[in-house]
Formats: structure tokens, sequence, C-alpha cells
């Protein structure tokens, strides 16, 4: 890829990634499949059913986010290494929920404490809560892989 082709690209992630961290806290839909991604976000690895491997993208080098568009702002916490399991009543499996993959390039004030409070058992999340936008479902169904994906979360076995 040539030096151009990276500026534009680079300028389009710096103004439209930060839009969609916003968009997912507004509970507006950004793309939901994988025909709506835009045309400037091709180069980036995709996972087997075509969505958008933001983890991939960190991990391999293909995109390293900032703390923020803002260049005063203070540095974001650094990434938090632990799961966090969410018990699940029934014959799914129990959700792990991966700090770190979030944290690699979401802060903590993103999801708190206005989406989840930072105490154990204080959340009572749902699959209906999700699918309704709150909780996981701001961003997950909008920006980042879809909710259908059931063993994406749910990989604990009972």
């Amino acid at each position: 890829m040539n030096y151009v082709s990276k500026l534009i690209i680079t300028s389009f992630l710096l103004l439209t990634i930060p839009l969609m961290l916003t968009s997912c806290t507004k509970k507006e839909l950004v793309f939901k499949t994988v025909e709506n991604q835009p045309q400037a976000f091709s180069y980036l690895p995709r996972t087997e059913d075509g969505f958008i491997d933001w983890v991939a993208a960190i991990n391999n080098g293909t995109i390293k986010p900032r703390d923020s568009i803002d260049p005063k702002a203070a540095p974001q916490s650094r990434p938090m290494d632990m799961d966090v399991i969410f018990y699940t009543k029934g014959a799914m499996p129990d959700v792990v929920y991966p700090h770190y993959q979030h944290t690699q390039w979401l802060d903590c004030r993103n999801c708190h404490p206005k989406i989840f409070k930072a105490q154990k058992g204080s959340n009572g999340v749902t699959m209906a809560q999700i699918f309704a936008g709150e909780f996981c479902g701001r961003c997950h169904g909008t920006v980042a892989f879809p909710l259908q994906y059931c063993n994406r979360c749910h990989v604990k076995p009972k």
C-alpha cells in the first residue's frame, strides 16, 4: 500500500472510530452487516463470517488506537488482563467477558459507571436488555460482532 493510501485510510480512521464509539453510547446503528461496512475498512482483518476483527487488527499492528482525539486528554488506563464471568441460568454456557481485549483500545470510562457498575453481581444483565441495546448491546450488533454469534461470549461450559 502506498504512502498516500495509508494517509487517506489513517485520516478516515481517526475521524471515524471516535464517531463509531460515540454511536455505541447513543445506541445508533453504525453498520450491522458486512455489506454496510465502509470501503475504507476493506484492509482490516476479518473473522470467518466477514466482520472486522478489531482485536486481530490491534494485535497484528494494522491499527494502533489513540487514547483520545483530543491531544491534551489524559492518557487512558492500561489494558486490564482479567476475565469477568457472567453466570447464566439454564442450558447456555456461562459468559466470559475478556477485559483485556476490550481495554486494549477502550478506556475504563467508556463503560464504567454509565453502562456497567464496577461491582460483581450489581448489573443484572439479561439477553433481552442486550438485544434492546443495553449493556453489551451498546456496541455488539453495531460496530462489534453481531449478537447472533452466541458462542463468541457463551464459552464457559456449565
